[in-house]
């Protein structure tokens, strides 16, 4: 098999450049590289158009995809500004809004540097969560009896069983 592949990739070979030297009618090689530089430079041209035009198409579907998700829409063209403005303590605060009491810095983001992050539930942190309220179970779950387990191994061994069975039916097949 190895050899065939060897052989194979010679044939290949020797006939692509055979095509560089055997001439057409009209005396024009059937292949050359300027031929091949020219359809190259197409093709190029074209997967460019086709690559922008998938590009737009994908930006448009992720901003639907998140809108319907969040809720909220991103205006990117005109985004609101963000204000910063440092307390008498030094804690740096960021809203939406000027700060009333004194001097407040606009801060310009780069819409493709923002990244959304949906908020996590806290509730737990209050002790308020389902979770925290629900008591642990006393016994162990079903699928750990020894019952459930047994027929684990036993379901186990028929696939390794027919894994075994299915790969000598592959063996025979090929030949090997």
């Amino acid at each position: 098999m190895k050899y065939f592949t060897y052989l194979a990739m010679s044939v290949m070979i020797i006939a692509v450049t055979l095509l560089f030297f055997i001439k057409k009618p009209n005396g024009q090689p059937w292949l050359s590289t300027s031929v091949i530089y020219s359809e190259s430079i197409e093709i190029k041209d074209e997967m460019v158009a086709l690559s922008s035009g998938a590009l737009d198409s994908i930006t448009l579907a992720i901003t639907t995809a998140s809108e319907k998700i969040t809720g909220a829409t991103f205006e990117l063209e005109n985004p609101k500004p963000i204000y910063k403005w440092q307390d008498g303590q030094g804690q740096w605060h960021f809203s939406d809004v000027p700060n009333k009491n004194g001097k407040s810095e606009v801060v310009k983001l780069n819409p493709a540097d923002i990244n959304v992050v949906v908020a996590e539930d806290t509730a737990i942190l209050s002790g308020s969560a389902k979770s925290a309220a629900q008591p642990f179970p006393q016994r162990a779950p079903e699928i750990y009896n020894s019952e459930s387990i047994n027929k684990l191994f036993e379901d186990a061994e028929k696939a390794k069983k027919r894994i075994e069975q299915r790969s000598k039916e592959v063996e025979s097949f090929s030949g090997f």
